[in-house]
């Protein structure tokens, strides 16, 4: 069986040959920052978008690497020929690197691996999904880090009350999902979707300028709770997830329209945007 190859410490390696030092500020004190793009019939979707975030996320953590963007761009082809896995996602983690003191960055070190991953399914999910609120808000939100601790933390009690996914929010107003960025769609059309205390997606801003091109008014503002009470439809979007109605937050129901919703035709929308690559 042909092992799985990654890309550390700079070069190609199989899965197992690879390692993170134990004096690396990502396993002493979580300082790291990622990017994560599907990969459908080899081909990696929205690279370069996801590549100029992970460009712009290093710069706000300080964390400076040797290769260019064209360079890991090159590694990331490569690595998509060498695995042959035709439907997987690409993790390109970018960590603070060895510290002499366990505080101070010296050198990063960039890991970038392939793996398997569940695509997300060719027809829209009509089941829906239930959020549920918490009080939070991320440190650096408009960085793509590797802090996920709260939203790990709540697993549990999310399984235990019966939610697929959580909401932040900070005073009355909600920020976004750990993995998802969240829309509303108002009475009048209005697709709106929070702008700050959060990161902005790479489906997201492809959703913004689908509904720009489809005429349709996209708001980018705070959303308070009594606003979501009022809405005619909400969803979330994802790399992996691609847009997946929400049926209930916390108490609140909202109906699935299977025809001629906003989320439906801007689901279709980017599942046709999504096959140009491919």
């Amino acid at each position: 069986m042909i092992k799985p190859v990654c890309y550390a410490r700079g070069k190609f390696l199989t899965m197992d040959e690879a390692s993170v030092s134990v004096n690396d500020l990502g396993v002493q004190r979580g300082y790291g920052i990622f990017d994560f793009l599907r990969v459908s019939g080899n081909i990696p979707l929205f690279i370069d978008d996801h590549l100029e975030r992970f460009c712009h996320s290093a710069q706000e953590m300080r964390l400076i690497y040797k290769e260019s963007l064209e360079e890991i761009k090159d590694i990331v082809f490569q690595l998509i020929k060498e695995n042959n896995q035709p439907s997987s996602g690409v993790r390109l983690l970018l960590t603070g690197g060895e510290s002499p003191d366990g505080f101070k960055i010296i050198e990063p070190g960039l890991v970038i691996i392939q793996q398997a991953i569940t695509p997300p399914p060719d027809e829209m999910n009509l089941t829906g999904i239930h959020l549920l609120s918490y009080p939070f808000q991320r440190q650096l939100s408009h960085v793509k880090t590797t802090d996920y601790l709260m939203a790990i933390w709540l697993q549990p009690w999310l399984k235990e009350i019966g939610g697929d996914d959580i909401l932040y929010h900070q005073e009355g107003f909600v920020t976004e999902c750990p993995r998802s960025n969240f829309f509303i769609v108002t009475q009048d059309g209005t697709l709106v979707t929070p702008d700050r205390n959060m990161l902005k997606g790479i489906t997201r801003k492809k959703v913004i300028r689908l509904s720009k091109e489809m005429g349709l008014l996209v708001e980018e503002r705070d959303i308070h709770f009594k606003e979501i009470k009022e809405a005619r439809e909400a969803f979330i979007t994802s790399s992996t997830k691609r847009l997946i109605p929400v049926r209930q937050l916390d108490n609140m129901h909202f109906p699935l329209q299977e025809k001629d919703s906003v989320t439906e035709r801007l689901w279709k929308s980017f599942r046709f945007l999504e096959s140009s690559f491919t």
